[in-house]
């Protein structure tokens, strides 16, 4: 296995350096330039912080980590949004989503990109928001899906094996439905086992090095936290005599609940899953030390180094929480772009980029001359003078 060290040279960065919006949500014309580091976009409650994340998690995806339909991404009144980004992969690369109802086009170097899966394995964004999918407190699906999602990246070759196992599941489905003999339902029940085998071992692989990189985390969680899957005893033969004597409960159910498909993820914390064990902040913390594990694993299988996205990472957090997740985000390889609400206080021994976000556009915050920096004051005093201005 390479050592973390070396896993880091071995790792190429990615970052945004540029993104020009037009006509995305609240935004008419807009352009944020980024450093490679750590940078922070403050200002008040809906003046749009959040969509200048949700535009350079789109320029990976094709789609909107709030999961939004596009109507709802276009300013009101008008018919077509634009992102352009320039960003830095060995050289400087070139993405743009162009959007109107019902219909989004990535470009890569200005020709059109088909296969969106292509951009997001070649352009990783890592995103922990309230808006987006929620791990610490959201359904067992939400956490299983995040989990066969990073599986998959960091063990490509198990990716035939979901799309076979899913198929086998929906045929046996169908069988049981259509009553067919015991000899075709078995057919589809040996491809299920022989298809889930290789995804459990995968997912307990990688949720045991999960769990090495979290304990990484313990400074910023102050707490252990650690993955685990409720999973039964997977072995071949038991397995087929289970799924053989279930068939007719299965029938009537109308569906197969017992399987890969249906295990559950839980995140643990003081020996208790967090959601229930864990306040606001310490969700928070957990879900940061996650996004940094996250990386790790990107960067140890794909040789990538993600940017990684935070939406109001410091909220329910005191002053000596935030600081700490400031200091563990510099340490980080990765590009961080994150916001917060005007009124955080940021060290001045913190090196970051501060823009601060109103109704004129984005103006630079410089927090290296001051011992700390009242964002909330001087956020005030710059609003005045653009208001005066204009």
């Amino acid at each position: 296995m390479v050592t973390p060290g070396k896993t880091i040279e071995l790792a190429t960065s990615l970052s945004v350096r540029e993104v020009k919006l037009s006509h995305l949500r609240c935004h008419q014309d807009l352009t944020w330039r980024c450093i490679p580091g750590m940078n922070l976009v403050v200002g008040a409650n809906g003046c749009g912080k959040t969509t200048l994340l949700e535009s350079v998690y789109m320029m990976a995806h094709g789609r909107s980590f709030r999961q939004a339909r596009d109507p709802f991404l276009l300013r009101h009144g008008e018919q077509r949004f634009m992102i352009h980004g320039q960003w830095q992969r060995f050289g400087p690369m070139h993405l743009s989503v162009a959007g109107r109802r019902g219909q989004t086009t990535i470009r890569l170097q200005g020709r059109d990109i088909q296969r969106r899966k292509d951009v997001s394995e070649s352009f990783p964004v890592l995103v922990d928001a309230p808006q987006g999918r929620r791990l610490m407190d959201g359904a067992p699906g939400e956490r299983r899906r995040w989990l066969d999602a990073l599986v998959m990246t960091c063990f490509v070759s198990v990716r035939t094996h979901y799309q076979h196992y899913m198929r086998a599941l929906m045929q046996r489905s169908r069988l049981l439905r259509q009553r067919a003999s015991a000899d075709e339902l078995t057919v589809w029940e040996q491809q299920i086992v022989y298809h889930g085998e290789p995804i459990v071992a995968m997912r307990q692989r990688l949720i045991d090095e999960l769990n090495v990189l979290l304990l990484d985390e313990q400074p910023l969680t102050e707490y252990p936290v650690s993955l685990e899957i409720s999973t039964s005893v997977y072995q071949t033969q038991e397995w087929l005599d289970r799924l053989a004597d279930k068939r007719e409960e299965d029938r009537r159910a109308g569906c197969l609940r017992f399987g890969p498909h249906s295990d559950v993820v839980r995140i643990q914390f003081q020996q208790r899953e967090i959601s229930s064990a864990g306040s606001r902040g310490q969700q928070r913390l957990a879900a940061i030390a996650l996004k940094m594990a996250e990386c790790g694993l990107w960067m140890r299988y794909r040789r990538l180094i993600p940017v990684l996205l935070l939406d109001d990472c410091l909220e329910a957090l005191d002053s000596e929480r935030q600081c700490r997740v400031l200091e563990r985000l510099q340490q980080s390889h990765a590009q961080v772009l994150m916001t917060a609400p005007a009124g955080i206080t940021v060290p001045a021994h913190i090196d970051m980029d501060i823009q601060f976000l109103s109704a004129q556009g984005l103006s630079a915050l410089d927090n290296r001359n001051t011992t700390t920096a009242m964002v909330t004051t001087v956020a005030a005093e710059q609003a005045i003078e653009l208001e005066e201005a204009a």
